[in-house]
């Protein structure tokens, strides 16, 4: 991770010290090359089977390997898979079907499968009266606290559970 966050300069020097080449200053690409890498990439983690929308740019060849700040030398990674690739040292290979990513032991990572597919309408899911109002508050029209409204439909399922439980048991 040192080598992704660091600025490193790359100098040759000839046997009398003279400088003959001088690397990239700089790891981080352009704005531009962010945006294409994104666009590439659908704005998600390529990791297989996540879809995370908050991406960083990795160098497959690192740079402090070497690895040119190019199209086709970066990828987008969450931060979670980003630190996963270096801390478990797993490799990128770039082919014609995309990328592909294997273990320090050169295992394949297989893709995750797919998600399986609800069966019927969101209503077959559970019980509660959906409609277009529904994700706007009843009060003075603040944002959805999402994650209280989770907390709430788990609470609910427990209660709902529960009396379900005492009346098979009575």
């Amino acid at each position: 991770m040192i080598g992704c966050d660091a600025t490193i300069s790359l100098m040759v020097h000839d046997a009398d010290g003279n400088v003959i080449a001088v690397g990239d200053r700089t790891r981080k690409p352009s704005a531009k090359l962010r945006r294409a890498v994104r666009e590439r990439d659908r704005h998600r983690c390529r990791f297989p089977g996540c879809e995370s929308r908050r991406v960083d740019i990795h160098h497959i060849v690192y740079w402090s390997n070497g690895g040119k700040t190019r199209l086709k030398n970066l990828i987008s990674l969450c931060k979670r898979h980003h630190a996963l690739v270096h801390d478990k040292g797993l490799m990128i290979a770039v082919g014609r079907d995309g990328f592909a990513f294997y273990t320090a032991d050169r295992l394949p990572l297989p893709a995750s499968p797919p998600l399986p597919q609800p069966t019927g309408g969101i209503t077959a899911c559970h019980d509660a009266t959906i409609t277009p109002t529904t994700i706007i508050p009843p009060h003075s029209g603040e944002r959805l606290n999402l994650n209280l409204a989770i907390w709430i439909a788990f609470a609910n399922a427990r209660v709902k559970a529960g009396a379900a439980s005492r009346n098979v048991t009575s």
